[in-house]
């Protein structure tokens, strides 16, 4: 009997159906919402995730009836379901994040500016945990959120401390996207930036992901010299600049070198 078209696979993907294919197109399924979406319609999960609106539709029925998403009947949208909730407190409990919180929480306080903790995940940064500053006018991380390395504080502070070779920091195959006029996308600058980094203790991100924010940052560095996550802080132009740069600076390498000491590093 010959294929259904609908049912055809999708463009450019060898025609050999395995588990690994499945759960590949699941996961960048579920990836359509880290950029923060509350649902989306079945049409636009499959332009995201690259597949067939069938191939998506069957996937994501698969996902609501193990309760990974879960379909608004009212509109027919879909969102991220409450085993997901229930598996990320789970591995938020085993990395040990929440003993990081107190930390973030200190460091807040200090800076009047909003801290993250981030972990690099490939070229990208992974906000993993988040405290709001007390401030009416703030910029927070989304937690779950992804920044690219070079346009983050965090990530730059990754980057500095990723290799004991710094030329080897920013491979030539890293893209290195615009998102605002003050993005380094060059390479070579960006190297020069980091080697200033690394020789100071912490980094700082002018604007470079969005226009009026700045960002300051300090890697966890490991005991093999390496740092795979980084703390900061972020606040707008008119209040992180000067003497309060500088004194945010101390403030996040403080909360840094006190994270370092804790377990959740070997986790992260």
């Amino acid at each position: 009997m010959a294929r259904d078209a609908t049912e055809a696979p999708d463009a450019g993907v060898d025609r050999t159906r395995s588990g690994a294919q499945a759960v590949e197109r699941a996961m960048a399924i579920l990836r359509c919402f880290e950029d923060g979406d509350d649902d989306l319609g079945v049409s636009e999960i499959a332009a995201r995730a690259g597949l067939r609106v069938s191939t998506a539709h069957r996937i994501v029925r698969a996902l609501c009836g193990e309760g990974f998403m879960d379909q608004d009947r009212r509109t027919d949208r879909y969102r991220l379901g409450r085993t997901l909730v229930l598996l990320g407190q789970r591995a938020a409990s085993q990395l040990g994040l929440e003993s990081a919180r107190p930390v973030l929480e200190r460091l807040a306080t200090a800076t009047g500016e909003s801290a993250a903790l981030g972990t690099r995940q490939g070229d990208e940064i992974v906000v993993v945990l988040v405290t709001s500053s007390s401030q009416r006018l703030r910029f927070d991380h989304e937690q779950g959120g992804r920044i690219g390395l070079h346009a983050s504080a965090m990530g730059k502070a990754i980057l500095a401390h990723s290799t004991h070779h710094l030329d080897r920091a920013v491979p030539a195959e890293m893209e290195l996207g615009r998102f605002t006029d003050h993005t380094v996308v060059d390479r070579d600058q960006l190297l020069v930036e980091l080697a200033t980094i690394r020789e100071r203790g912490y980094a700082v991100n002018d604007q470079g992901r969005f226009d009026g924010v700045v960002g300051v940052a300090a890697p966890l560095i490991g005991r093999d010299g390496m740092a795979r996550a980084a703390i900061g802080v972020q606040g707008p132009t008119s209040r992180l600049t000067g003497g309060e740069l500088t004194s945010a600076a101390d403030e996040v390498r403080k909360a840094a070198e006190e994270l370092a000491g804790l377990p959740i590093l070997d986790r992260l």
